[in-house]
């Protein structure tokens, strides 16, 4: 698809599971092309080296930020990294590491008792860190948007693929591949839309495609889409779309209109 499209692919923003030595070879400070990616917890990375390098700090005032009504610490590094310079973003979500460890502490009282006192503070913090390295040169505050705009992509990405099959793409053709990712972006932005205008209505998109997918049609000899005369429900579901329902289509005539 990139091939076919032309698309050269210049920035990558990453989950802890795609992040490697040669991903981080290829992209540190320095190279032209960009990445965000979230630090794995394992052996390799400096997770838990680097809290404990700014765990001074996490409460204070000057490295604190809100966005979305929650209050984040944020602090840049530079470091080293598989012989490579990156830059490590370390965060604290504050409301989701006070929230969480409310409900581990409430269910663990005993095991949290036990803990060293390195390991009580660890814990105060565990369920709202993380670290995300980038070759970015940029500030906390500006970065983490450019992350999580990541779970916007995703969740078009799988709005199209379990509701469209979007993917495999299972075409020849340059025209053809092109035709399906055109039909396949328009279904989407349309699904998106009738979403967001269903979302306080209590109507599922489900719901509303069933109901007006019910409609039984036929094309006569005279290139006429016939529709049959909905019943009241039906026709109650059409109307909150503001859609009007023809007693038939010209396929001629409609075809120019969507064409123009």
């Amino acid at each position: 698809m990139a091939v076919t499209l032309n698309i050269e692919i210049d920035s990558l923003v990453l989950d802890a599971g795609y992040i490697s030595k040669e991903v981080i070879s290829a992209f540190h400070i320095g190279t032209d092309k960009t990445i965000i990616g979230r630090m794995p917890a394992r052996k390799g990375y400096p997770y838990k080296t680097l809290y404990c390098e700014v765990k001074d700090i996490i409460s204070k005032g000057k490295y604190t930020f809100v966005r979305n009504r929650h209050a984040y610490f944020g602090y840049r590094k530079e470091i080293k990294i598989f012989d490579d310079r990156m830059y490590a973003y370390i965060y604290v979500d504050k409301y989701n590491a006070l929230h969480r460890f409310s409900s581990y502490l409430a269910d663990h009282e005993e095991e949290y008792s036990e803990m060293k006192a390195k390991d009580k503070d660890w814990m105060t913090v565990k369920y709202g860190y993380f670290v995300l390295l980038s070759n970015i040169d940029s500030t906390p505050k500006d970065l983490l948007p450019e992350y999580f705009g990541r779970t916007d992509i995703e969740h078009i990405f799988k709005t199209s693929m379990e509701y469209l099959d979007m993917l495999p793409l299972s075409k020849w053709s340059d025209l053809t591949v092109r035709g399906k990712i055109l039909h396949d972006i328009i279904g989407t932005i349309a699904l998106l839309q009738l979403r967001e205008a269903l979302s306080n209505t209590g109507i599922s998109t489900t719901e509303i495609f069933g109901k007006t997918q019910s409609l039984m049609c036929y094309r006569d000899l005279n290139e006429n889409v016939r529709v049959e005369m909905p019943c009241k429900q039906v026709k109650k579901y059409y109307n909150f779309l503001g859609v009007s329902i023809p007693s038939h289509i010209n396929l001629k005539q409609f075809s120019e209109q969507i064409f123009l």
